[in-house]
């Protein structure tokens, strides 16, 4: 998936909540019924007997989906079987992969081209995830039109939203959206396969038409997949409640847990963190520690970096620092327990021959920590005294070498003792040790939203900018506008003055920033308007001296270079 059509994603499913229908969906034939709905247990007649109008298997939801068949129609001159098969002696292809145009838009007219595993792992790697709204060309709308007058001569695809309302229409897109929505409906997903059929011949890499044996060889091994072959970790059973699972259990240490599946995050994603947030209970941690539980539990699952220094080491060196610091006491996450699974990203890269396998592996993490409450609950007073406590908390942190690189209104915290506030600095996966042999000191970290705008502009991006202090600082102050503007009384308002901020990219994102800071455009009657409008009046004579110092700068060197012209000239 190319950037810009990724970026057509993210904020295309802020804005809408759509349903996606594939064309072919892959349902487990001897189901489980644990994992899936309509159990249909018995013997291959048995199921040929099922199946006929209005019998056919059915999946209710996108967690009864393994996978997914998804059809694009080609104008090429399809060539015809050939009239006997032989079956030669297995040669390794190349993968073939559609070729994209510079406006994003598959090249419909051209053949699928081979291109090198390295080549395009690397560009695959550049690609983030993220979604946006389509700028809809006249080709693309053109495209959009002759695949839906193709569909409408088949029923069983007039349900199917029209394309031209959906920006992700394309059959690239279309297949990560299918694989969002499965890692999004179900728990830990290891990974997800899905296959796109082009012109009813290719089918990753293969003419099946010219080759018949081998896909045959296919979906042959496709019907033996167990549930761990499919990407689903079944370290984490879950309960039914009809259709819906109400909950997970898993093992860690010996001990139950129970994961309230009910108010998961299910936001679409198909690369990065994956963060998942659920709450928990377990009744051995009840009796080992009561101090602990009154407030409850909860689990943060996610896909940690391997090359990162792990969570749970940096979080050993922040109880050492509570042990010290009075700020730091009482102001950080209690972690109760881990678990890190013998599940990586590398692991099929390893498989496919990709160069560099390792590189951005990833591997599942569970930890249970105490629970917590968001500060963007609080108003007035508490909120800042909650702010305030986070802001010594990263502070003493810093000085003792723990780096946070990710201070956003998610990842501040609170709880009470009696009736006093407590703000905590929460969520260290991403930060960084000094006394670390890989400190990651210019590595791009944090949430674009509350970033640091030297970080966000094309030096900071690229790697060529220290995160330092003042860029955290920054990022607290941006939190602390945020919240200020965004929540009243406690409750987000809809719509939001800043909400744009949360819909671009990282150059965007560095532009409204300074645009708001500069027009001084501050809404009145907001929470602690005076402490705002010092913050904004703070920042803004900060670019205004980093404009002016950057001026000087060019001016001096632009007079360097006329007087070196000026002194070889006279030479």
């Amino acid at each position: 998936m190319h950037e810009e059509e990724s970026k057509e994603v993210q904020m295309f499913f802020q804005e809408h909540n759509l349903r996606h229908e594939p064309d072919i969906i892959i349902l487990p034939f001897v189901n489980d019924s644990k994992y899936f709905t309509d159990a249909r247990l018995g013997s291959w007649d048995e199921h040929v007997l099922t199946i006929g109008q209005d019998k056919t298997p059915t999946a209710s939801s996108w967690k009864d989906v393994l996978g997914v068949f998804e059809l694009k129609r080609s104008k090429l001159e399809m060539r015809p079987p050939p009239k006997v098969y032989f079956v030669s002696k297995y040669q390794a292809s190349e993968p073939k992969f559609l070729r994209i145009g510079k406006d994003g838009n598959e090249l419909e007219e051209t053949e699928p081209q081979e291109a090198p595993v390295a080549e395009r792992a690397i560009l695959a790697e550049q690609a983030p995830l993220c979604r946006s709204v389509r700028k809809t060309t006249q080709e693309s709308t053109q495209m959009a039109s002759r695949k839906r007058t193709l569909e409408t001569d088949s029923e069983s695809r007039a349900s199917k939203r029209p394309r031209m309302e959906e920006p992700g229409g394309y059959v690239t897109i279309q297949t990560a959206l299918y694989a969002a929505e499965m890692q999004s409906a179900n728990i830990a997903v290891k990974h997800a396969l899905n296959c796109i059929v082009i012109g009813l011949i290719s089918v990753a890499g293969f003419n099946f038409v010219q080759d018949l044996p081998r896909f045959l060889v296919l979906l042959y091994a496709l019907q033996r997949f167990n549930l761990e072959d499919w990407g689903r970790n079944t370290a984490f059973t879950p309960h039914l409640e009809g259709d819906h699972i109400e909950s997970h259990t898993i093992k860690v240490d010996g001990k139950t847990l129970k994961l309230d599946n009910r108010e998961r995050d299910t936001r679409y994603r198909v690369k990065g963190r994956g963060t998942s947030v659920m709450e928990v209970t377990c009744e051995a941690l009840k009796q080992e520690k009561p101090a602990e539980m009154v407030d409850g539990m909860v689990a943060k699952i996610y896909w940690a970096e391997e090359a990162r220094i792990t969570e749970e080491e940096v979080l050993e060196h922040v109880k050492e620092a509570g042990n010290k610091f009075e700020d730091v006491r009482g102001h950080v996450p209690i972690l109760l327990l881990s678990k890190r699974f013998p599940v990586f990203t590398s692991t099929i890269r390893r498989a496919l021959g990709l160069k560099n396998p390792e590189k951005g592996s990833r591997r599942l993490v569970l930890l249970v920590f105490k629970k917590l409450s968001p500060i963007k609950e609080l108003q007035g007073d508490e909120l800042v005294d909650a702010w305030r406590q986070c802001i010594l908390c990263h502070y003493a942190l810093w000085r003792e070498g723990i780096h946070h690189h990710d201070v956003s209104s998610g990842n501040l915290m609170y709880y009470r003792v009696d009736s006093k506030v407590m703000g905590v600095l929460n969520d260290y996966d991403l930060s960084s040790l000094t006394s670390s042999a890989n400190p990651l000191g210019n590595e791009r970290t944090g949430t674009i939203l509350f970033m640091a705008i030297d970080l966000l502009e094309e030096d900071g991006q690229d790697g060529r900018v220290e995160h330092l202090y003042r860029h955290d600082m920054e990022s607290f102050i941006y939190v602390f506008i945020w919240i200020s503007l965004q929540y009243k009384d406690g409750k987000s308002l809809n719509p939001g003055p800043l909400d744009s901020w949360a819909k671009v990219d990282a150059r965007e994102s560095a532009m409204k920033k300074i645009c708001f800071l500069t027009s001084t455009e501050v809404p009145e009657d907001i929470n602690n308007e005076l402490l705002v409008l010092h913050l904004v009046g703070f920042l803004a004579r900060k670019i205004y001296t980093r404009v002016e110092f950057k001026l000087c700068k060019r001016i001096a060197q632009a007079h360097l270079e006329e007087a070196t012209s000026a002194g070889s000239a006279t030479a």
